[in-house]
């Protein structure tokens, strides 16, 4: 714990002394659409720019293309549209080492590919958008929709707004503090995850559809209110474990400049572990705080990110209620756009109870905690724009309630370092 506590004590001592300073890999299509270059929109994929918080917030429409375009007569409607079409292929490899392997498994893992996405991704009409993505994923090699975002926008005076659809919450924001493109934006592939909000798991992320609208006005309070309902990849109607009913989620930020962001979140949904079943709804309310910070100096940009959640649950079997806190902070150091570094902290805290070991029984001792203390440190050279390099190593303190045999069977924390190199190419 004491070890855990200097490194945030040494990530918070670093923002102090950076903070008074004065103030890139893009889907390839935007960047043949805007005419603008990668670094123009990204720090390092999918972290945005300033410039690339305000194409996401007009959805994705501003262009360079030449355009088919038909004037609207009484008779015809209208049309233009791009004469290239809109369409990227990312792929990721990377190879994984943990410490002590898992049960059944090697240390040592080769993923090719690890993902495969095709992207839609870029304008419709003037003021329709859209960011589609069909994914390939080896874990389980499955074909299936991945982050999915779908804007129609425009200005009314100082107020830019939005009619967004998504498959995710916080899929829509603009900011890298949230769940859903909050770094590190290298996913490690061992098998070994820590706990993370409910909003941001499985059964959430890419497993809805979410219709809200947004207003930010005059670049400075931004608002944001939608809605989700089940929409499980591979089982519609839903069945097995999602969420019952209508989810409202909300998202409110501050931005006293273009490069600082004060924020909060919120989602609440009720969750059937199994579906359509009766008198077994737990209710799940994630309520967080986040601030991102971007520093323009010479051939650097910092960009600094914290985010607290925390988590209620109530009308669990044998358990009244449980709550549990989530922190992630994180600094980044990018340099003529070609290497970076960066170094992250994970702290989460929560009520012992039987509820985890039920959930993942090889995760979790019988009424554990479930309090996670982690590291992550990255390096990435990008030799173009559209490739990144990156090598990823994660180390653990704490691992689901304790640094020793946290699962009954003899697994400690540091089992689960891990070393990741990966590998990312758009086109």
């Amino acid at each position: 714990m004491k070890r855990t506590l200097h490194v945030a004590l040494w990530l918070f001592s670093i923002a102090i002394m950076i903070l008074p300073a004065e103030p890139a890999f893009a889907v390839p299509s935007f960047s043949r659409q805007t005419g603008a270059s990668c670094a123009a929109c990204h720090t390092s994929y999918p972290g945005l720019t300033a410039f690339g918080r305000q194409f996401k917030l007009n959805g994705y429409t501003s262009t360079n293309l030449s355009q088919v375009k038909v004037q609207p007569s009484r008779s015809m409607p209208g049309m233009s549209i791009n004469k290239i079409p809109n369409l990227s292929l990312i792929v990721q490899a990377d190879e994984s080492y943990l410490a002590k392997a898992l049960p059944g498994q090697d240390k040592t893992n080769a993923n090719f590919p690890k993902e495969f996405g095709i992207y839609y991704a870029g304008r419709i009409t003037p003021h329709l958008g859209t960011f589609l993505q069909l994914n390939y994923n080896s874990s389980d090699g499955s074909i299936s929709m991945d982050m999915s975002d779908v804007r129609y926008t425009g200005i009314t005076g100082n107020h830019m707004w939005g009619v967004d659809i998504n498959n995710g919450p916080t899929f829509e924001d603009v900011w890298n503090s949230t769940p859903g493109y909050g770094w590190p934006y290298v996913e490690n592939s061992t098998g070994v995850d820590p706990l993370v909000p409910f909003l941001a798991s499985e059964d959430i992320m890419t497993n809805v559809l979410g219709i809200g609208a947004y207003d930010y006005w005059n670049n400075k309070v931004y608002g944001y209110m939608g809605v989700y309902q089940s929409a499980k990849q591979g089982n519609t109607p839903a069945t097995g474990d999602a969420i019952r009913d209508a989810a409202p989620y909300w998202r409110f930020a501050w931005t006293p400049t273009d490069n600082l962001e004060i924020g909060t979140f919120g989602f609440y949904a009720k969750y059937n572990p199994d579906l359509f079943t009766t008198g077994n709804n737990q209710h799940v309310l994630d309520t967080g705080l986040d601030s991102q910070y971007q520093i323009y100096q010479d051939n650097s940009l910092y960009t600094f990110h914290a985010r607290y959640v925390r988590e209620k649950r109530s009308d669990i079997t044998d358990t009244p209620s449980l709550t549990t806190h989530f922190v992630n902070m994180d600094a980044n150091w990018l340099y003529q756009h070609r290497y970076g570094l960066s170094a992250g902290l994970l702290l989460v805290r929560g009520d012992r109870s039987d509820f985890y070991n039920e959930m993942d029984p090889d995760g979790f001792n019988p009424d554990s905690k479930p309090d996670t203390n982690g590291l992550t440190l990255q390096a990435d050279y990008l030799p173009w724009e559209n490739v990144r390099l990156s090598l990823q190593y994660s180390t653990y303190f704490k691992f689901n309630g304790a640094s020793n045999n946290y699962n009954s069977d003899g697994r400690n924390a540091s089992d689960n370092n891990a070393l990741i190199l990966n590998a990312l190419l758009g086109f």
